[in-house]
Formats: C-alpha cells, sequence, structure tokens
C-alpha cells in the first residue's frame, strides 16, 4: 500500500487524547497518528459527546469526521484500518463489526474481555486474514529491546531464573469508585505488561505458575492488591514476581528486574522500564551500561517511543514487510498465563497453563 493508511478510531480516552497533555506520560495517539507519514486518521467515533468535544477543539478532525455511534462511522468513511481504544468490555463487539469491513485492527490490550472470547475472536481473525496487532507497549520500549537483545544473543548465556518486584501506592481516594471494584488489580492493571514482558524477551512460554494475593488492612479496593507468583517456563526458566499497588511510599522505584544468566546479570531499576539497563559479567569487578546510546529515557519519552514504535510496526505489517510485534495469537498466549495467575491465586493450587489453552 503505496499511499497513506486511513485509520479509523474507535474511543477517545486517555490513551487516544490525553486529558491533561501538560502532566500526561504520553502525546496520545492522535497526536502520533498526526505526526506518522505513514498515517491519516479520517474518523473518530465515542458514544461521550465530550471525549468527541475534546478532539475537535483540539483540531485533530472536525466536527462532522466524529460519530458517536461505531456503525455508522464504518458505513460511512473509507478506511483501511482501525485503532480501538474503547473499554475492553466492547472490543469484541468493535472488533467484529471491523471485520465486516475487513479492516485491519490495531487493539488496545486486552484482546478480548475474558479468556472464552478471546479464544473466539483470534479464530475469527485468522479466517478473515487482516493483520491484527495488540499493543503490548513494554514490548517496544528500548530497554525491553535490548533486554531482548542481550537474552536472545546469548550474551547472558543460559538463563536461570527472573526475579521481578513491583511496589506502587494506588491506593488514592480520589479515584472514581469503579476501581476500587476491580478484580485482582495488580495482576491486570500491570501484572498485564510485566508477564507478556518476560514471555517476549525469554522467546519462551509458561508451563506453570502458583500464586497467592493478599492485601493489607487499609486497602481501599474489594480484590487482593498484591501478588506474589512463581512460574516456570517450557524450557526450565523460573520466575518469581512479587508486587503489590498498596504501598505506602513515593520514593522506592516501582520496578526493579533482575535476570540471572549462566554468564552474568542484567538488571533495571525503574518506574516503568525506563532506562539504564546494566549488566553484571560473571567474575568481574565491573558492570556495563547496555541502554547508554538511547538518547531520551524519560518516562514520556520512552512511551511516545513505543508507542510510535508499535505503529510503525503496524505499518509494515499491513504492507507485508514484517510481523506484528504482537499478533493476536501472541496476546492470546499472555492472557492464558494471566487466567492461570488468576486460578492459582484463588485455588492455591498449581495450575498446568497447557491445559488451559485446550
Amino acid at each position: 500500500m503505496k499511499n497513506l493508511i486511513r485509520v479509523v478510531l474507535s474511543g477517545i480516552g486517555n490513551r487516544a487524547v490525553p486529558k491533561n497533555p501538560e502532566t500526561s506520560n504520553w502525546f496520545g495517539w492522535v497526536e502520533l497518528l498526526r505526526r506518522s507519514p505513514k498515517f491519516q486518521l479520517v474518523a473518530a467515533q465515542d458514544p461521550d459527546e465530550g471525549a468527541i468535544e475534546r478532539l475537535v477543539s483540539r483540531g485533530y478532525l472536525t466536527a462532522d469526521q466524529t460519530f458517536r455511534d461505531l456503525g455508522q462511522m464504518l458505513r460511512t468513511v473509507e478506511s483501511d484500518a482501525i485503532l480501538i481504544c474503547n473499554p475492553a468490555e466492547n472490543h469484541a463487539a468493535t472488533i467484529k463489526q471491523a471485520l465486516t469491513h475487513h479492516l485491519h485492527l490495531l487493539i488496545e490490550k486486552p484482546l478480548g474481555n475474558n479468556l472464552a472470547e478471546t479464544k473466539e475472536l483470534v479464530e475469527l481473525v485468522d479466517k478473515q486474514g487482516v493483520v491484527a496487532a495488540v499493543v503490548q507497549n513494554w514490548r517496544c520500549k528500548d530497554v525491553a529491546q535490548i533486554l531482548k537483545e542481550a537474552i536472545q544473543s546469548g550474551m547472558l548465556g543460559r538463563i536461570g531464573h527472573i526475579f521481578f518486584r513491583y511496589v506502587r501506592d494506588r491506593e488514592n481516594p480520589n479515584y472514581p469508585s469503579y476501581i476500587f471494584a476491580e478484580e485482582f488489580p495488580l495482576l491486570y492493571a500491570m501484572g498485564s505488561h510485566h508477564l507478556d514482558l518476560f514471555r517476549y524477551i525469554l522467546q519462551d512460554d509458561y508451563a506453570s505458575v502458583s500464586g497467592h494475593s493478599f492485601k493489607p488492612p487499609w486497602s481501599l479496593y474489594q480484590s487482593d492488591t498484591g501478588l506474589h507468583l512463581f512460574l516456570k517456563t517450557h524450557r526450565q526458566v523460573a520466575i518469581s514476581y512479587t508486587g503489590t499497588i498498596s504501598s505506602q511510599n513515593s520514593l522506592i522505584p516501582q520496578e526493579s528486574l533482575v535476570v540471572e544468566g549462566e554468564k552474568g546479570t542484567l538488571y533495571n531499576e525503574s518506574q516503568w522500564l525506563e532506562p539504564p539497563l546494566w549488566f553484571f559479567p560473571k567474575g568481574k569487578n565491573e558492570k556495563i551500561n547496555l541502554s547508554q546510546a538511547i538518547e531520551d529515557g524519560s518516562i514520556a519519552a520512552q512511551y511516545n517511543h513505543a508507542d510510535m514504535f508499535l505503529l510503525e510496526n503496524f505499518s509494515k505489517a499491513i504492507n507485508h514487510q514484517e510481523p506484528p510485534v504482537c499478533t493476536a495469537r501472541d496476546a492470546l498466549q499472555s492472557i492464558f498465563a494471566l487466567e492461570a495467575c488468576r486460578l492459582s491465586c484463588e485455588t492455591g493450587e498449581v495450575v498446568f497453563i497447557d491445559r488451559m489453552s485446550k
């Protein structure tokens, strides 16, 4: 496809158009589409008139390019692809309507709202033969790309284990009430990024998980806010994942990642997977900054870099130049892992993930 890829947008939320751009950690999809030489945003849809007004008032589209009804937009506007940023419970219906118009799909995670729905969507996408790319932006941050290259190049030799710790204060009483009704909020809000990232850098899938969940007495959430997971991959890499969103600190870096190989250790401590990424070679009293070439390691720069990376990849996938960073079927494997983690926490038993995919 030599011309600009015409994109319609479903869902004008904060990831598409930040409500407070001055304090946002990302430009938003609409701004990045405007900056991209590969795409043209031709229409947008959202049932919320306020969201539409925010888009129009910033000059991204005219009022006659916006719609409150998805079906009307798809019938009215000629397009090549759809960017799906609406709530997860609407993804299935949106994808099914888009497929009737044979549109390529770029979908904010999760692909579907539950495991059964996601399985159905993967089958539908495969039958249609369109490009379906799922936004797993942790894969596309600079540190993730360097992690993957270091592991897959053999720099660390055989990988033995990964230790990961996440500590965050998400106990904000000013949040809307629905936030505190979320089930397993750490698992689905952030574990979905982290567990997918480990699959990606290892190029390996999970075989089993045992887990426990917990929450402190001061938590505002109905569900448990902490997790302790022990996972094993098919290649027998052990992963220890511990985290909480009920921390009372605001100074300790949220994320701590240690990857141990037979030739050395990779280490990153950050808020949202920003640099630096250190390599400690075995038997040497030195550390090497593998991320020193990164020009801007700030939180916002890394979010925007990852999102632009995904747009560039989506363009290449549509033009048959490379596969999506995360296909629908690949995203399904991460959802199997998430649901296995939840089941293990609920039952206290070891869950074998391959059995869930049958």
